[in-house]
């Protein structure tokens, strides 16, 4: 019985973070879960699949951490590139690379990526130079732009700065930005044209056509559709600036740009080096299947400003599938790492009981995939309770994990009615998926065989995968559940895992919640 499709290739590629603070579970319910569970599911189905991402070492938020905390922002992006990834491990994500681009072995190749690609879009004509207004500040000389630039949106009116809103998705210029003022007391604002490098596309709509036809969240794709009209298709590519990628073509007092499917092109040079491919995987002859996954602030960056970059490349595609997100909420306003507002990941997991299956487990119910979600410490701890009362009594390690066929078939039905849910791009629901194995617990024997057991494992992989791999091991199985595996033969049971903590308490994650005050 054939149990797994023909096995395919993939690389997923989760929005880099910017190395400005520590995790905490906004961004854990986001790119980086959704890109682990998909991960894993495909596993369990026997695909080949890669996932890499790194930090963001170029966003210029990093220079006012830097400035905050007396450090520079290369010492910034180090401290930060080595906590994130110690968070991400702690939540059980596996990645084939973690890059910094301020790595001596990854600095050069990475800026001949982005090199490459602007010097390939100017040869065709489709990158030009474009005298832009930018703010400077008349006392200090700063440009005050991205990090430095404060005001509000010019689409839904809410404050922010930068140059995305948090609310709406919406990317703007500098000199669209309402009632613009600088971050830091340094003067009134006079603008000055400055040559930046934008790509200028033929034909908006042959974009717009793509990205409609694309796989991603119809909500998303009216985003980057309605930039790409405002702008006339313009993407930036260059800007004013001192930190960032250093390039002739951005000349003296510029930077080049660092969009997320620049970094996605470098993950793919990653990618032909660990397995030995003949083309990068966004090349247009490439048979890897490309996944990103990002949230709505980056709705225009990752749909609309991909698919124009690899059009207007003509060598290359977009991602194959898009997984998107809205943002989470702690105790109803959004988790803030600036206005230190949520619970980080490293306090939750190292000072409270909570483990990293059950975060997951809790996240992965919140549909974030329709809109914002709200996460609250009493629900957290009513939902990791309640998982450890259906799991209280020690399962029974039986002497074999051998499966018999008519069980065997049941556990392949309900894996894959799993497994349509966890198809990468606008169809993956998490809470749908979840549901499943929220199925398969409810229906427990009173003395759990060896069928069920499996069945478990292979249900809790993409969720739970420290319980899915003891249950695994226990079971008398090698590697990580899968699929195919289930026509192998084992090597023995070796026993009951042990049985789950006491419950948590409301005092435990009171200790870890930081909630702002007044709420200002």
């Amino acid at each position: 019985m054939s149990t797994t499709p023909s096995a395919k290739r993939y690389l997923i590629v989760p929005m880099h973070p910017t190395p400005n603070g520590r995790m905490h579970i906004g961004h854990a319910a986001g790119a980086y879960l959704r890109g682990d569970v998909i991960a894993r599911h495909l596993r369990r189905e026997g695909h080949d699949v890669s996932v890499i991402s790194g930090t963001d070492a170029y966003e210029n938020w990093i220079q006012l951490e830097a400035l905050t905390a007396h450090r520079s922002p290369a010492e910034t992006c180090w401290r930060y590139h080595s906590l994130i990834g110690d968070d991400l491990r702690s939540l059980g994500v596996e990645l084939d690379q973690w890059v910094s681009p301020l790595d001596e072995n990854h600095t050069g190749p990475y800026r001949e990526v982005h090199e490459g690609l602007l010097r390939t879009l100017a040869a065709r004509g489709t990158a030009k130079k474009i005298a832009d207004p930018v703010p400077r500040s008349k006392d200090s000389g700063r440009y005050v732009i991205g990090v430095w630039l404060q005001g509000t949106c010019p689409h839904c009116r809410t404050p922010g700065g930068g140059n995305a809103c948090e609310e709406c998705g919406y990317h703007y210029q500098p000199s669209e930005i309402l009632q613009p003022r600088s971050r830091l007391d340094e003067g009134p604002l006079v603008w000055q044209e400055f040559d930046s490098w934008y790509l200028s596309p033929p034909n908006v709509e042959e974009i717009i056509d793509r990205i409609r036809s694309a796989d991603v969240a119809g909500d998303f794709a009216d985003i980057a559709v309605a930039y790409l009209r405002q702008t006339g298709g313009r993407v930036r590519l260059s800007q004013p600036g001192d930190w960032g990628i250093e390039s002739e073509l951005a000349g003296p007092d510029g930077v080049l740009s660092n969009p997320y499917f620049g970094f996605s092109l470098y993950c793919g040079e990653l990618y032909r080096g660990l397995r030995n491919a003949a083309v990068n995987p966004f090349h247009r002859e490439s048979d890897v299947t490309t996944v990103g996954l990002f949230g709505i602030d980056n709705a225009v960056g990752g749909v609309g400003a991909s698919h124009a970059l690899a059009l207007a490349h003509g060598e290359l595609k977009p991602f194959d599938h898009m997984v998107t997100n809205y943002f989470l909420n702690f105790e109803g306003e959004k988790v803030s790492t600036s206005r230190k507002h949520g619970i980080w990941l490293n306090e939750l997991l190292s000072r409270t009981s909570a483990t990293a299956d059950e975060l997951r487990y809790h996240l992965s119910h919140i549909a974030l995939e329709k809109g914002s979600g709200n996460f609250t410490a009493d629900g957290f701890a009513e939902s990791v309770n309640r998982l450890r009362t259906r799991l209280a009594d020690p399962l029974p390690g039986p002497a074999s994990g051998e499966v018999p066929g008519e069980e065997t078939e049941r556990i392949v039905r309900t894996v894959a009615e799993q497994g349509r849910h966890l198809q990468p791009g606008a169809a993956l629901c998490l809470p749908s998926a979840v549901a499943v194995l929220d199925a398969w617990l409810e229906d427990r024997p009173a003395r759990p065989g060896a069928g069920w057991l499996t069945g478990l494992a292979l249900l809790a992989e993409p969720f739970m995968p420290t319980l899915a791999g003891d249950l695994w091991a226990g079971l008398g199985r090698l590697g990580r559940p899968s699929l195919p595996a289930l026509g192998r033969d084992t090597i023995g049971g070796r026993g009951a895992w042990p049985a789950p903590p006491a419950p948590l308490t409301a005092q435990e994650l009171a200790g870890v919640s930081h909630v702002r005050s007044a709420h200002v």
